[in-house]
């Protein structure tokens, strides 16, 4: 990935732009057109052609946080690529490379994750002690993002490095989300060892997390949409 240009196309968009954070603004600025009244077959397209600039987004996207980032996606292809194609599909706001594995798609991913909620503002929200759901909708809220990419981005960036943020889809581990860069897939129960249907909200449990946890382990659980649950851990960490 080319950090450097990436960081070079943000501080070029944040001297134009006097409403940081704000795709459908810098649309404008820009000359391109968003066209979102079409059911087409994939989250999203760019087209530059002749000096046509579209942006096309998939009319069944209708969370306007996932239309905010799938805007920004497409931005980082016309700043970063600037060809007069791009078909995106399985756009991911948690930038992990099993979605997208196309050097270019995770540029714009990147690209779209800095511009919507930049690392080095989010740093100063974040508390010295584990990170808990209230500090995650907090940041949600200030940076008008998704649940998701603020949970995924504060915990990656933890100042206390002992939470693991894992999304199951029914009770079936999809991805996760941690500062510690020695953790893989492989190491977390990919079956949730807790009915997530009738878990609660916030509970200190034992017994449950031994594989990833000594003790009592601190457990959050956000329902983002239909049956996809995350789970937020934190305590203690085996070694």
């Amino acid at each position: 990935m080319n950090s450097v240009t990436i960081r070079q196309a943000l501080e070029f968009i944040g001297l134009l732009s006097t409403s940081p954070s704000n795709p459908y603004n810098l649309c404008n600025t820009f000359g391109i057109e968003v066209i979102d009244n079409e059911p087409i077959n994939k989250d999203g397209y760019l087209v530059c052609d002749r000096g046509c600039k579209l942006i096309f987004i998939s009319s069944n996207i209708t969370n306007r946080h996932r239309k905010k980032f799938i805007i920004s996606h497409e931005l980082g292809h016309f700043l970063l690529h600037r060809e007069k194609l791009y078909c995106c599909t399985d756009i991911s706001e948690i930038g992990i490379s099993q979605i997208n594995s196309n050097c270019q798609e995770n540029e714009a991913n990147y690209f779209a994750s800095e511009y919507l909620l930049p690392q080095e503002q989010l740093l100063r929200m974040l508390p010295h002690e584990s990170i808990r759901f209230s500090d995650i909708f907090k940041i949600a809220a200030h940076f008008d993002v998704s649940v998701t990419m603020a949970a995924m981005k504060a915990t990656r960036l933890s100042n206390a490095e002992d939470e693991i943020l894992l999304c199951y889809k029914g009770q079936q581990l999809k991805w996760f989300s941690s500062g510690d860069t020695g953790l893989c897939y492989k190491m977390l129960p990919q079956k949730c060892p807790v009915d997530l249907t009738r878990a609660p909200l916030e509970v200190d449990i034992g017994g449950v997390w031994d594989t990833l946890y000594e003790g009592t382990v601190h457990q959050e659980v956000f329902n983002p949409f239909e049956d996809q649950r995350l789970v937020l851990l934190s305590g203690t960490r085996c070694l």
